[in-house]
């Protein structure tokens, strides 16, 4: 059975994850500071076997120990994959004007945890002879500048650049784990209606969101999961990629 361990995934992309890896069979491990009432009761009816894991990602000290115990439940899988999907836009502001305390968690949630926990992931698999994967769910906004979203953006170049150098050094392992970055396009989540909501003061980009809405140009969360991973389980991802679900054909 494959396992695949999720962050955020309590709602939007990452619960829609987890329901249709659950739907195949998968054994699905959710983390996320709430887990989804819904997702819990459907996931008593489907073929995968589910289990929650209530963390908060801004508490990267015990990002280590988080894994050791997710992987120590994974039993006899014939494969590991690890989705780096939680994120925040918050602060939706300028630099210069952010609070430093909403700065650090932004970028503990964003780019601290998945650093850790891929790099805890890594070192606790590298000497399985099994298929292990780690995805990280990026941004165009981590190749294009946004003013207003600075902590963001910075997050998800990092993300980009974590995952090069990780596909670089996995090449002459015996046991490889392979490592991708994927910018998924504008899927309508909660984090869009968080966009919305925002003041053009902070994000001078908010009417051309508004309008993506509008003209009903939002993917949903469904079709991006079954884009997501069905490309996953075609292998059609190489070591080190960074890709865009909007133009990933192959």
């Amino acid at each position: 059975m494959p396992a695949y361990i999720i962050t955020g995934g309590s709602k939007g992309l990452g619960a829609e994850l987890a329901r249709q890896l659950l739907h195949q069979g998968a054994a699905v491990h959710c983390v996320s500071r709430g887990e989804s009432p819904s997702l819990r009761q459907e996931a008593s009816s489907m073929k995968g076997d589910y289990t929650f894991h209530a963390y908060d990602l801004a508490q990267t000290d015990g990002l280590d120990s988080l894994m050791e115990r997710i992987l120590g439940q994974v039993d006899r899988a014939d494969a590991i994959t690890l989705i780096n999907n939680a994120g925040q836009l918050e602060p939706m502001t300028f630099i210069g004007r952010a609070d430093q305390e909403d700065l650090q968690r932004s970028l503990q949630v964003n780019l601290v945890a998945p650093t850790l926990l891929t790099n805890s992931f890594i070192r606790q698999t590298q000497a399985l002879p099994i298929t292990k994967r780690v995805v990280h769910i990026s941004s165009g906004a981590g190749k294009k500048p946004y003013p207003g979203w600075g902590a963001y953006c910075t997050a998800k170049a990092g993300l980009d650049m974590l995952t090069q150098c990780i596909g670089v050094e996995q090449l002459e392992q015996p046991y490889p784990v392979e490592v991708f970055s994927v910018a998924p396009g504008v899927v309508d989540t909660d984090m869009q209606r968080s966009i919305r909501a925002a003041s053009e003061a902070d994000f001078p980009q908010l009417n051309r969101f508004v309008k993506l809405h509008t003209d009903g140009e939002l993917q949903s969360p469904e079709a991006t999961a079954a884009q997501l991973l069905e490309l996953l389980q075609r292998d059609a991802f190489t070591q080190g990629e960074i890709a865009d679900l909007r133009t990933k054909r192959s």
